[in-house]
Order: structure tokens, then sequence, then C-alpha cells
């Protein structure tokens, strides 16, 4: 191969909350670059492996390639993990050019540009600079002569000028897969908490005929849902156009739109198009909050327009922003209240102001915010109030606004380690190294064994420092519950999931199960006070065996074999997220039953 087949492209995941949720982790960035400096499409490490490998087996997969160029794409939530593997590669594999894109590159991200991981960082969009940035000699020239950030600049180019790298072997649209799809590219929005406007200020929108065309290629290629990334889907003018175009393609899409543009028609429009849902920015009913924050769209009409998708048999998601500058705890009552009063709470996402690089906001804002990610402003620890009104926000439309954490408790997980503490293990071992890990320690005196155990858990956890790792505590006896608290002050947050976690007073990457053997090994009131701290499984042959009051308490269940009726399991407990299985098969199964 030529000198371009040196280089690799690699996006990092999110750590989701259960072990088999999708990351949602498309690599469409770095496959898009590479077809359209038209380098083979093995450079873009695939979806699959890296949302699979852990730290470790990540660095060494990349080194046993030895590449000369590395390139990542940023996000708020891998940002760190990148950075952290890009400086582990160049220690592996010295003169390896390492270069970054994405939305964290920006002139005003501090803490990145002063990290030292990343040789050439790159701002704005790629396509046009993709064969020179991402070819070692010519990135090399580029960081001889312009120093380590390039500022790609306002680019002209409608989104299907370059080729599309589902359509030529870049992604696999097959398998009924959720493709992502760009008919926009650019916004004409000033939010203030947004840096996409400041990076693509001026809308390119491919013309319906030709969107039409690229959606029908898409299906034909075997993709099943269609997301779209643009901004605004709704904000073309030759909507109805496309609209009315896309009944004939029998296919299910979803995007996010503008509600104040959605009359009972265009909701009609949408919903014969094939949108099943439809993402909508509310973020607040604060008329002024929304003209601070750049926004000055009606609230009433974008309510309106959430109720016009729902009459025409569409789900409207209902985005909510806590802390916007003006906004106040009643503000966001008020806003989930107005929802609920117009049966639109079935799906609301809130979430806290992120000050992101890029935006006017942090200028705005001159570092009174977290200097690394999430970039939340509020920094005391009760969250000015908004803590507690994001948990009365779920108490109003009947829901938790997270998915819990669910612990790995199948069998056959090449993650899972297991630990007899009275065997004299080994400190020194081989360990797994996988993005969600587990670590089983059993013992007969769990608590006598304690140095040893955080022993074990701080290896694992340095081991592979960005990973989840499920810590299960399987006890012969009681235990007292203090060490459930030893464990956790283990876990130091050190990226975007750690730290989002314990803003939203949950569990970060540093997850605590204790999973009980008999339901009558354990008095009654240790177990409810351990489901008070963490989660806590029984192994059972049925769900009747746990009784009412621990089911009450948040005890779950995991049950063997691989044969359930998932329909009349359903039916026979209280709560479908606190039940488990010990086969795969059966706990992918009951996943999709959770929407996870």
């Amino acid at each position: 191969m030529g000198k371009l087949s040196k280089s690799l492209i690699l996006q990092l995941p999110l750590n989701p909350s259960a072990p088999l949720e999708t990351t949602g982790n498309v690599p469409l960035a770095g496959a898009s670059l590479a077809a359209a400096a038209s380098l083979p499409p093995e450079i873009v490490i695939d979806q699959n492996t890296v949302d699979m490998a852990g730290d470790r087996s990540l660095l060494e997969m990349i080194v046993s390639r030895s590449p000369a160029l590395a390139a990542f794409t940023l996000y708020m939530w891998n940002t760190e993990r990148s950075l952290w593997l890009a400086k582990m590669l160049k220690k592996e594999l010295p003169g390896l050019i390492t270069v970054a894109g994405g939305p964290e590159v920006t002139r005003d991200n501090e803490w990145l540009r002063a990290s030292g991981g990343f040789d050439l960082m790159v701002a704005g969009e790629g396509e046009e600079l993709a064969s020179r940035i991402l070819d070692p000699v010519s990135a090399a020239n580029i960081i001889r002569d312009n120093g380590s950030f390039l500022d790609a600049g306002g680019m002209r180019f409608a989104p299907g000028m370059y080729p599309n790298p589902w359509l030529t072997g870049y992604l696999d649209p097959s398998g009924g897969a959720s493709v992502y799809v760009e008919t926009i590219r650019g916004c004409a929005g000033g939010c203030a908490y947004c840096s996409y406007r400041r990076t693509h200020p001026s809308p390119r929108v491919l013309d319906a005929k030709s969107a039409q065309q690229l959606l029908r290629e898409l299906i034909d290629a075997g993709a099943g849902e269609i997301v779209f990334l643009d901004p605004s889907f709704n904000s073309r003018d030759d909507l109805h156009q496309l609209l009315r175009s896309m009944e004939t393609l029998e296919a299910e899409f979803f995007g996010e739109m503008l509600g104040d543009r959605i009359s009972p028609d265009i909701a009609s429009l949408i919903a014969n198009a094939g949108f099943k849902n439809v993402e909508i920015g509310l973020q607040t009913v604060n008329r002024d909050t929304l003209k601070r924050a750049g926004r000055p769209a009606d609230p009433e009409m974008v309510l309106d327009g959430a109720v016009n998708l729902k009459n025409a048999g569409v789900s409207p998601i209902i985005d909510l922003m806590l802390d916007l500058p003006g906004d106040n705890p009643s503000d966001a009552i008020r806003t989930a209240l107005m929802i609920r009063d117009r049966e639109l709470h079935q799906h609301v996402q809130v979430f806290y102001l992120s000050v992101l690089p890029g935006t006017v906001m942090r200028q705005q804002f001159e570092g009174r915010y977290m200097p690394c990610p999430p970039y939340y402003r509020l920094l005391n620890k009760g969250m000015d109030g908004f803590a507690e009104v994001r948990e009365e926000i779920a108490d109003i439309v009947g829901y938790d606004l997270d998915l819990a954490e669910r612990p790995l408790l199948f069998d056959g997980w090449p993650g899972t380690e297991l630990i007899d503490l009275d065997v004299n293990p080994v400190l020194a071992r081989q360990m797994p190294s996988v993005r969600h890990g587990t670590i089983r320690i059993t013992s007969v005196d769990l608590w006598a064994k304690r140095n040893l155990l955080l022993e074990f858990v701080r290896t694992r956890l340095q081991a592979d420092p960005y990973c989840v790792l499920d810590v299960i505590l399987c006890p012969d006896k009681e235990f007292p519950l203090d060490l459930v608290d030893m464990v956790r002050k283990l876990d130091d947050p050190v990226d975007y999931s750690g730290r989002t976690a314990r803003a939203l007073g949950r569990q970060g990457n540093l997850r605590i199960c204790i999973l009980l053997e008999g339901s009558n090994r354990f008095r009654t009131d240790w177990t409810v006070s351990a489901a008070a701290i963490c989660t806590v499984v029984l192994n059972a042959d049925s769900p009747a065996e746990l009784r009412g009051e621990l089911w009450d308490a948040g005890v779950s269940v995991r049950l063997p074999r691989g044969d359930w009726n998932l329909t009349e399991l359903s039916s026979e407990v209280p709560a479908l997220h606190q039940v488990f299985f010990r086969d795969r098969c059966m706990e992918e199964s009951w996943s999709r039953n959770l929407d996870i």
C-alpha cells in the first residue's frame, strides 16, 4: 500500500449505563474524511472494535499496526481518553504524528491546546484538507509551517459533494443499521450555548431531489432507521417537497426540528414521511432567558408544534436545559409542568448547561465553569438548587431522567475476572482489557479480606483507567456496609463520564453491586440497607423467590436458563429493571424491553 495506508483514524465511545447499551459511536466524521481523501477503508478502526476494547487492548492493537499517523475525532465525552491514548502511543511509537479534530478542537479550548498530546489540531470541517492532514508527510509539513493548530476556515461545499462513506465501503449500512446522514450543513441560528454556528455559519443544503435519491440508495443498501444530523431538519425551503418524496421510501426516520415551525399540516407530512420520533429543543419557557441565549423562539409555539406532532402520531422528544443564564429552579419546574399539562411528558430529556469551547457563552463566563468536560457552570455541590429540581422534574414526568447503571452479571463475558480471596490470589496478574469490565470477588469473609479486596479493585482500575468497571461483591455472609464506601472511594473521576455521574449523584466508571446466594442466608434489614447504597441482586430460580419487601427496597433478581417467556415474565415482576439473567441472549432480549 502507499504511504497513506500508514494512517489510522479512530473515534472512542461514550461509556453508557448498561453493558449491552448501544454507544451510538458511528465513526462518520473519520469515515467521511477517509472517503474524501480516497484512503483505504481499513484505516478507519471499526465501531465494534473501539466499542469493545479497553484502554490497554486499544493501545496494543494500534501499536501492532505501526501507523505513522493516528487521527482522533474528539467529542466532549471521549477527549480525555483519546488524549491518554495519544500520549501512550507516542511513547510506544517514536515519531508517530497524532492529529485531532472534532467539536472539542477550538482556539479557546485552553486545557486541550496545552495538553501536549496532539501534534496537530484541526478546527472546523476537514473534507477539503483530508488528503493533507491524514498523510504523515503532509501533516508534518503543516506542523512545521503552521504549528500545532490549524483552522480549516469557512467551507462552502454542500452535503453530497464528497463520496458518501455509507455507499463507498467505509461504513456498513446493511442489516438494518441506524445510518447517520447530513442533508444540511451549517446553521443560521444564534444559540449562545452551541458552537456549531461559529464553525458552520452558513447553511448549505442538499436539495430535495438529491436528498431523496441518497435516502433511496441507503435504504436499498440495507439501512434501517435513518438519523438526520441536520441541526434543524425543517429549516430547509424545500421541506414540503422532500417530505412528500420520502413517503415513497417506506422507511423510519429521526431528526431534530424547530417546534415553532410545525403546523398541523407539516406534522402530518412528517408522520407520512416515516418519522416515528422527532427531537425538539424547548430548553425553557422563560422568554427572557431564551432571548439571552440567542434562541428567541416563542415557547408556546414550540409546545404547540410538539402537540401537533403527537396528534399526527409522531412522538416528540422534548429537551430541557437547566442553568441557562437568567433561568432559575422555578422556571425549570414551570417548564416541566407546561409539558405535562399538554401530555408531552412521555419523552423528556433534561441537561445541565455545558459551557462548550467555541461558544459565545464561553466568552461571557470568563472561566467560571469546569475547565474540563462536561464544562458545567455550576461548581458547588448543590448545583444552586438545580440538582433538587432535576429530581422534582422526574416526579412531574413520572420516570427517572437517567437510565440506571446496570451491572454486567451474565456469564461468558470476556471482560469478567473471578477473584477468590481465600485461595491466595496474586495481584500481579493478566487482566482482561475491555471497555466495560467486571471483577467478581468472593470470600467467606469479605470484611476480613477488605485490604486485599481493595488492592484487586485498585489494580484493575489502574490497568484501564478510562473504562467502566463493575465490582461484584459475592459474600458468604453479611459484612459491614462500610466496605461499599471503601470501594467507592477508589473512584477518582478522570473524564466526562465520571464527572457527569458525580454531578448527577450517580455511579461513574466504578460501579458496585452485591450478588447474593439464597434468599434466607442474609437478614432482611441488612439486605434492605445494602440496597439503599448500591445495587443488590439475588440469585434465584424464579422471581417469586424475592419477597415483596425486597422488591420494594429495590433488590433485583438474577435468573438462570435461557428459555424464559419474556412477555409472561414482564407481567410477573413489579419492575423490569430489577431483573437480570445469567444467559447473555436473555439479557440482550430483556434489555430491548428496557429500551437500552
